[in-house]
């Protein structure tokens, strides 16, 4: 497992690279799910340093529009410490017109934006990109979200088509 971790973070220092969040941590932080050809969830958040946060669902999630949510300081932690080794220095596309390994188009994108008091940085990844290495660390990008009290907003899995039935 650790040699998997240890060349997920080679492979993905190539289009990544990590940042010392501790020394700048984000003001705010926006995290953003897009379509795939199925019931993969629509929703984006945006998580402020002080534990304020707006949700907006969009998609096969229980609650459609825009909510408010609070965040205890260690949900913030949780949540900033799962994105942390995607962080990039800039900005970073990861897709399938640039994807290392086989891709397909059915997949969402994660779209996560840092915003810090002397930088912004941004990684949109196409979880369609599949790099074997990476498959062991990509649900903590994927799932990231889940450390912040929003089950209540995004719902479980398992209902995700009656969301979209009954229109949130």
């Amino acid at each position: 497992m650790r040699l998997i971790a240890m060349s997920a973070t080679v492979l993905l220092a190539g289009c990544v690279t990590p940042t010392d969040m501790s020394a700048e941590r984000p003001q705010q932080v926006t995290f953003e799910t897009t379509p795939c050809f199925g019931s993969c969830p629509v929703f984006s958040l945006t998580v402020y340093a002080d534990g304020r946060g707006v949700y907006e669902g969009g998609r096969f999630v229980r609650t459609k529009g825009r909510h408010e949510f609070r965040a205890s300081d260690g949900q913030i932690r949780a949540f900033l410490g799962r994105l942390e080794p995607f962080r990039p220095n800039g900005a970073v596309t990861y897709d399938i017109s640039n994807c290392p390994g086989p891709a397909h188009t059915d997949a969402p994108t994660v779209r996560v934006r840092w915003i810090s008091e002397s930088r912004a940085d941004s990684l949109d990844w196409n979880q369609g990109c599949q790099v074997e290495a990476l498959k062991a660390i990509e649900p903590d990008l994927q799932q990231a979200w889940q450390e912040l009290p929003l089950d209540g907003l995004v719902g479980l899995a398992e209902n995700r088509f009656e969301y979209d039935q009954r229109g949130g």
